[in-house]
């Protein structure tokens, strides 16, 4: 599996954590796995993108280019971008969702799901998240490389996000396409979730 190494090795490289915006802002994100989202993001025109794990702002900044975005973390970047709606707090909690509901205001999504990487945590942002993307829509569970490639899995024993995006395959609700991963290198196999329910 010549993908799975050379992804490890980009990984730990970190030269893809030099992606910078036009302000200076990191995207921390593989410029491939970017590509993607701008392909996805042009093909589908959400009207808005919810995204989880702000981090340091940039791929939220990114998605900007392309429709409104709210983005949900525990803190706001440093650098916040102004076109974007940052809320604080943690993804799954009552209010935030709450919050997030009132924001999205019934508009068609695509949604990113990029905070903790603990299999508990990405099964409760599924549940609170899913319901936002429309039939045809698409949910992006980053980072399943840690699964499918063994990056970094010894921090997850009981499994990452790659676990989750399999369970959602299995039920039936959603179906990875894996267009989506034909340039290999890419941080997010079997993640990226189109919706079939």
């Amino acid at each position: 599996m010549i993908w799975a190494e050379a992804t490890r090795e980009a990984f730990y490289s970190a030269v893809w954590r030099t992606v910078l915006d036009d302000h200076g802002r990191r995207i921390v994100k593989f410029p491939n796995d970017l590509y993607v989202y701008r392909e996805l993001i042009r093909r589908l025109k959400p009207q808005v993108i919810v995204e989880t794990g702000t981090a340091e702002g940039g791929s939220a900044a990114f998605f900007a280019e392309f429709a409104p975005v709210i983005s949900v973390d525990l803190q706001r970047p440093e650098r916040p971008d102004e076109r974007v709606c940052f809320v604080v707090g943690d993804s799954t909690s009552p209010d935030t969702l709450a919050e997030v509901t009132r924001l999205v205001d019934g508009r068609s999504c695509l949604v990113s799901l990029d905070s903790a990487h603990y299999s508990h945590h990405v099964r409760a942002e599924v549940q609170a998240y899913a319901p936002f993307v429309p039939i045809g829509g698409y949910l992006v569970i980053e980072d399943t490389a840690i699964d499918a490639y063994g990056i970094e899995s010894q921090m997850y024993p009981d499994g990452g996000p790659g676990v989750v995006a399999k369970e959602l395959v299995e039920a039936g609700m959603f179906e990875a396409d894996t267009e989506c991963e034909r340039f290999g290198l890419g941080m997010n196999p079997g993640g990226w979730l189109r919706r079939l329910r």
